[in-house]
Parts: structure tokens; C-alpha cells; sequence
């Protein structure tokens, strides 16, 4: 019988970022596995979710109570992304021999998050005979830096100008080179540009460890959202693109570029949001989507004839299935 539901591979959930808490905890996520197995609006079998380590422990500690919760909590599949803050690669190591992967940024300076590309190449050195997967959230800093000294952050559409598709191509085009120099797995997250997205289809050619990933949100939106009423409960990272960028997106999906298909799942409050509605640089970036990540595509795409239902499950259950190997117990 062919299995039916989707995994997302990207969901963050029950963490705290950017000093606030996410709205969501695995008990949330509980509810959307229970779905009938209808082939329109499956249920989630499993998540890829992310541990962040905390200022005030280790990397290790942190990790084994999100698995307690997630196992106590959700109960399915959860294939686990660690971000490092201080943790050494022997702190390190055992948890990556157990399955999971790093996940490292190329921006986010001010919360601690941010890694240099020569930071990224130690890691790709120093984790040379593991091999472990590396997801890289790939937005140029330096440029970030500069786009937004000289645009201000009045109107949630300033959003799209202070963080270009520039900065996704470029940062993107670095990992890649390293990527290949190394012959380092990595996995591109939420690609919005497709200039990076053909600069990952190039890459491939070179080494076949490249996998990526885009979302739902870059595929059926363009940035005039973030002109509409209440867009500032729309602002995620990366933005919105331009209705060209979206078009380009949808054809390179048509061809195969993009391994899966996963939500960046990272949602706040309404009430939160609109706490920091005339306070917009303050305001949680992130935009819920792991309940809608099969039903949204399936009616704007599928439906439309735009990709077959085929590629929608390849994209959302039997890519992620293969990304998530060994993530079958909490």
C-alpha cells in the first residue's frame, strides 16, 4: 500500500528565537498527524526541527530535552538540525554519529547565530571524515549590513529592499564552492532566488552531495503582500521576491531543481506581531506553514496542472523520507 502524508523538513518549534517564543510546541504539531490519510490533505508523518544551543548550557543538554519533548509530545519522526553557538566538534560528534546534522547561518550576527564562509570551511574540515550534512541559511551579512544602512525600516514592503536576492545569490554561491572543494554535503535552505537555484543546479554537476529545498511561500507569493493589510504578520526570512523571481521559481520546480519541498515553519502570535507593528526591525520574523505545506501547493499547482501530483509527493514525502534516514523514532 503506498504510505500516504508528507514530511516537513524544516519547522521550528518549540524553541525561543530572537527573544520570543514560538507559538507552537510539538503538542501543536500532534494534531496534524492524526489527519485521515486522504491523498488532498494528508497528515504529517515527521518534522526535520532545529535545536539552537542555549547561552546558559550545552549543546548536548539542550538537544536531549527537545528529544524528551518531541518524544513525549509529537511521537513520529523527527530528524534533528544542531546549531552550535560555543559547542566544540568533540561536543559535537556524538551527536552527529547519531544522525543529526549542523545547521549553521551567513547572517544573524547580532543573536550569535552567524558563521563566516571560513567558519563554515572548519567545520567542512574539521567534520571530514563524518561527512555530516550541513544546512546553510545563505544570505549574504556584509551585504544585509549595506542594504539596510541606507533603507529604512518604515513599511513591511522595506523588508524585500533590506535583504536583496543578491545576498541569497551571492552567499549561496560561496557555501557552493566550498561545497565542492570539500566534497562536503550541504542543503540549501528556503532558496527564494533562482539565480541561486541555478547556481545549485551548476554546483551539482561538480558534486552530487548538493541537495535544496524552497518553500510554499516563495512559489505562490510575490512581495506586493507585504502591501497589503496586516503584512506585517507576513514577514519571513528571506522576503517575499518579485513576481518574476516567483515565476522562475515555479519553472525551476517544474524541472527538478528543488529536492523537497519544506515550509520554514517559524510562527509567532498575531498578537505578537501586531505588538511590533509600528516597531518593525523589532518584529519576529516568521511565518507559520507546516499544517498548509501539501494542501497549498496542491491547490495552486496541482490542481492548475502547473506540476503533477507525482512531483508534489516526491517533493513532499519520498525527498524528505530520504533527507530524514534514520529519524524514525522521536
Amino acid at each position: 500500500m503506498t504510505e500516504i502524508g508528507y514530511y516537513d523538513f524544516h519547522v521550528h518549534v518549540g524553541e525561543r528565537i530572537g527573544g520570543h517564543d514560538l507559538a507552537d510546541g510539538f503538542g501543536d504539531l500532534k494534531r496534524l498527524t492524526e489527519r485521515e490519510p486522504n491523498p488532498e490533505n494528508p497528515p504529517l508523518l515527521g518534522i526535520g526541527a532545529f535545536v539552537t544551543q542555549r547561552p546558559d548550557e550545552s549543546l548536548t543538554d539542550t538537544y536531549h530535552k527537545m528529544q524528551e519533548l518531541a518524544a513525549r509530545e509529537f511521537g513520529k519522526a523527527v530528524h534533528w538540525h544542531l546549531t552550535p553557538t560555543k559547542a566544540t566538534v568533540q561536543e559535537l560528534y556524538p551527536l552527529l554519529e547519531g544522525g543529526a546534522d549542523l545547521k549553521l547561518y551567513t547572517t544573524y550576527r547580532e543573536t550569535g547565530l552567524y558563521s563566516s564562509y571560513e567558519e563554515i570551511e572548519r567545520w567542512m574540515r574539521e567534520l571530514s571524515d563524518l561527512k555530516t550534512r550541513i544546512l546553510v541559511h545563505c544570505e549574504d551579512d556584509l551585504i544585509l549590513r549595506g542594504s539596510s544602512e541606507w533603507r529604512d525600516f518604515r513599511s513591511p514592503f522595506d523588508h524585500t529592499l533590506r535583504r536583496p536576492e543578491i545576498a541569497e545569490d551571492k552567499a549561496v554561491d560561496l557555501v557552493l564552492n566550498l561545497a565542492v572543494k570539500h566534497q562536503h554535503p550541504v542543503h540549501i535552505v528556503h532558496v527564494s532566488s533562482p539565480v541561486a537555484a541555478l547556481f545549485i543546479k551548476e554546483a551539482r554537476q561538480h558534486f552530487a552531495g548538493i541537495t535544496c529545498e524552497t518553500a510554499p511561500q516563495y512559489l505562490l507569493y510575490n512581495e506586493e503582500r507585504l502591501r497589503e493589510a496586516d503584512a506585517h504578520r507576513y514577514l519571513c526570512t528571506p522576503p517575499y521576491r518579485k513576481e518574476s523571481s516567483r515565476g522562475k521559481l515555479v519553472e525551476l520546480l517544474q524541472d527538478g531543481v528543488f529536492d523537497i519541498l519544506a515550509s520554514d515553519h517559524c510562527s509567532f502570535s498575531a498578537e505578537l506581531n501586531d505588538r511590533y507593528k509600528n516597531d518593525l526591525p523589532n518584529i519576529p520574523k516568521g511565518i507559520a506553514g507546516v499544517e498548509t505545506l501539501f494542501t497549498s501547493v496542491y491547490e495552486s499547482l496541482v490542481k492548475p496542472g502547473k506540476i503533477t501530483l507525482e512531483q508534489l509527493i516526491d517533493l513532499t514525502l519520498m525527498g524528505p523520507k530520504e533527507l530524514m534516514k534514520g529519524a524514525f523514532t522521536a
